[in-house]
Order: structure tokens, then sequence, then C-alpha cells
């Protein structure tokens, strides 16, 4: 994630932590439809038309004013101390009270409900209690949207080892290796919809503890599938 700029003190932890919310699926909090924010729009678009903001009406409307959809929304009614929502200066807000007269605080790191609901949505997962996957032997995977999959790998020879998906869904299959104790990134690919699956080919260690994990994220892409190393 490149921010383009250097992130100093809390405001620049924040701003790094909303940025990561984003890529774990939360949205904008002050957009939560539960939230019952009464906007006084003109005075919103005027305050974010002047520097260092300079945004377009339609980038106002899209970032702040707009409502999301109902169906799409899961989790808190509205978190004011949440990192996902903007601080906003008083009387930006008609309603309610106290935020319409005493405005909306920069938020100062993640908000209890934030941590809540991360851990809801990703929860903690003990990768020394996984099934482990064996050369040849097809694992059968039953994903719906936002489903992961998790394996264990010990391989007993040191080798090259091809990894792969089969079927229709649209996953994203990522390697990670055990190194001290720390779940360390290795390699991954991304089938992106395209009906190639998911492949990797990759060198292993004999007796090393690695991890494989397969999301499914495309919604209308779901189904019976299958992973195999070999």
């Amino acid at each position: 994630m490149n921010f383009g700029w250097k992130l100093d003190g809390q405001d620049g932890l924040d701003t790094a932590l909303h940025e990561i919310g984003h890529t774990l699926g939360f949205p904008h909090e002050h957009q939560n439809p539960n939230a019952g924010i009464e906007w006084d729009e003109e005075k919103v678009y005027a305050n974010l038309r002047r520097p260092p903001n300079r945004w377009s009406r339609a980038k106002t409307y899209h970032n702040i004013i707009r409502k999301l959809n109902p169906e799409t929304v899961e989790g808190s009614e509205w978190d004011p101390q949440s990192i996902m929502h903007y601080p906003f200066t008083a009387h930006l807000i008609d309603a309610p009270e106290p935020w319409a007269s005493g405005g909306v605080p920069n938020p100062n790191g993640l908000s209890d409900v934030d941590k809540e609901r991360v851990k809801s949505f990703y929860p903690f997962i003990d990768d020394n209690k996984l099934p482990e996957i064996r050369p040849f032997e097809a694992e059968r995977l039953h994903l719906y949207p936002g489903d992961q999959a998790n394996f264990a790998i010990v391989p007993d020879a040191t080798r090259i080892y091809d990894f792969a998906t089969f079927g229709d869904s649209d996953v994203v299959m990522v390697l990670f290796e055990d190194r001290n104790g720390t779940s360390t990134y290795v390699t991954a690919d991304d089938d992106s919809g395209t009906g190639f699956n998911a492949r990797f080919r990759i060198r292993l260690r004999a007796g090393q503890r690695y991890t494989l994990r397969i999301r499914l994220y495309f919604s209308t892409a779901f189904g019976d599938t299958a992973v195999m190393m070999w």
C-alpha cells in the first residue's frame, strides 16, 4: 500500500489503519445508513471544496453524503469513534446531537467496536490444529463468499511442489511459512475470475511447517472445488 507521503504520529497511524480497514472490506462508518446522520449538505460540499481537500461535488457526495445500501451493511448501528469515520467540524451535521453542535473528533486508533468486528469477520485461526494436506491427495472444498479453507503442510522431502485448485470458484490461494513462530508470506495466486484457477510452483523444505489458505472472493462464482499439491 503506497500512501505517497510520510505518515507521522497518531494521525499518520490512523490514516494507515483507516486505509487498511478498507482493504479488509470495511466501508466509511459515516455512510452507515443506520447512523441517522442528517447533513447540512451545502456546508459539507463547501467545506470539502476548500484546501487541502479541494474535492469536487461528485467526490464529496461519493465519500460523505451517499448512504450505503442497507442490504450490504453488517456490523454496528453507528460507531462515531470508529477508525473508519472521518472527523467533522461542528455544524456540518444537523442531527443527531451531540455530533451536530460538537462535531465528530479525529479517531484515536481502533475503537472497541472496530476490534470486535474485525475479530468477528476474521476470527483467530490456530495453525497448529489445521488438517494436513499431503501430496497427490485432493482436498474437496465447499466455499461460499468470504469463506476460507486452511491447511497445514509439512513436506517429507525438499523439492519443487505444485499447488492448484480445480473447479469454477474464484479463489485466492496463499502460502505461508512458519519462521520462528511467525506466519510469513511466501507466494500466492489469484485466478481473478478468469476460469484458469489458482496455481503456483514453489520449493519447500523437508520438515518445515507451511500453511495454505484459500479464500473465495467473487460472490457469483462459488460452489464445489478442490485443491491438490503434488
